[in-house]
């Protein structure tokens, strides 16, 4: 999932990096949540939602880094821009799941390294063409970014299987549009 240059990295010692000077095997903190499988598959990850919170800290390390391109970054807070299509760990209405920022909405609240929620009380979308990183992780697929828990997102659709992603099937159907 897509991150501005700049935007701050959590790392396994508590200090940060810029996501522009990650590498790969640089270990990161991640948050593991009880009763949240540890996957990938965006289109499952998001309709799992858990009515009560509690996790643990831990570490993983970069498996793959790419740069790509955005169109439009969403600001939250006046502290964290992400593309539209990166997901974060939000409360709303006392349920808590993944949401893809673009649906994020004022009131609901963001985790944070701190152990804390912050409520989002700001919202700003910004037209603009900007390079942006995606950071895919090794065992536990998430991490803090400027401190906020954002999930490493689906595999690199650009390089397929060799980074994880799984091979199309054949056949079609009609697919579930995101709930959030």
């Amino acid at each position: 999932m897509p991150l501005l240059e700049g935007t701050l990295i959590t790392l396994k010692d508590k200090t940060t990096k810029k996501v522009e000077d990650l590498k790969i095997n640089d270990e990161l903190v991640t948050y593991e949540i009880n009763g949240l499988e540890n996957i990938q598959n965006m289109e499952i990850l998001q309709k799992k939602e858990l009515s009560t919170f509690s996790g643990f800290f831990r570490e993983s390390k970069i498996k793959n880094i790419w740069l790509d391109l955005s169109n439009k970054i969403y600001k939250i807070n006046d502290s964290l821009e992400l593309d539209g299509s990166h997901y974060v760990y939000i409360k709303r209405n006392d349920t808590y799941y993944w949401s893809e920022i673009q649906y994020c909405l004022v009131n609901d609240e963001l985790f944070k390294i701190d152990n804390s929620w912050e409520k989002v009380v700001k919202i700003d979308t910004i037209e603009t063409k900007q390079n942006v990183y995606n950071v895919q992780m090794n065992r536990i697929y998430n991490y803090f970014a400027n401190d906020y828990l954002v999930h490493n997102g689906a595999p690199c659709t650009a390089c397929g299987a060799a980074c994880g992603a799984p091979a199309e099937e054949e056949g079609g159907g009609e697919e579930d549009p995101p709930k959030k």
